[in-house]
């Protein structure tokens, strides 16, 4: 019989900061824990209790085999600087992109192009 997953102390601290800043927040049961959305970017995100010592914030096997062959965004998030990190980032892409729409550009990112459709 599957255990149920265990959740970090400070998942609804991290989650209601996150949802005060306008970002729609998922929780998962996968591989990361939380699916964050903003202004159309789409970020996982994992959180790990940045108040215990780094040997209690391992990864674990599944985790760390999603991380190394998810290409996608993927932030570790251990504390509420980390969330405030996390949303000036999801909110400075979606400039970005506005604004290339705009000029009726596309924007690269790692090879791909991004093109208002």
């Amino acid at each position: 019989m599957r255990r149920a997953a265990r959740t970090d102390a400070n998942l609804t601290e991290i989650v209601n900061a996150l949802r005060s800043m306008g970002v729609s927040v998922h929780v998962t049961n996968g591989a990361w824990d939380i699916t964050l959305g903003f202004g159309g970017i789409v970020f996982l995100a994992e959180i790990k209790d940045g108040s215990k010592p780094p040997s209690a914030r391992k990864y674990t096997k599944a985790q760390l085999e999603f991380r190394n062959t998810f290409t996608g965004a993927v932030r570790l998030i251990t504390n509420l600087d980390d969330v405030r990190e996390t949303v000036k980032t999801m909110r400075l892409w979606r400039e970005r992109i506005c604004r290339s729409a705009r000029l009726g550009e596309g924007i690269r990112w790692r090879g791909v192009r991004y093109v208002r459709g």
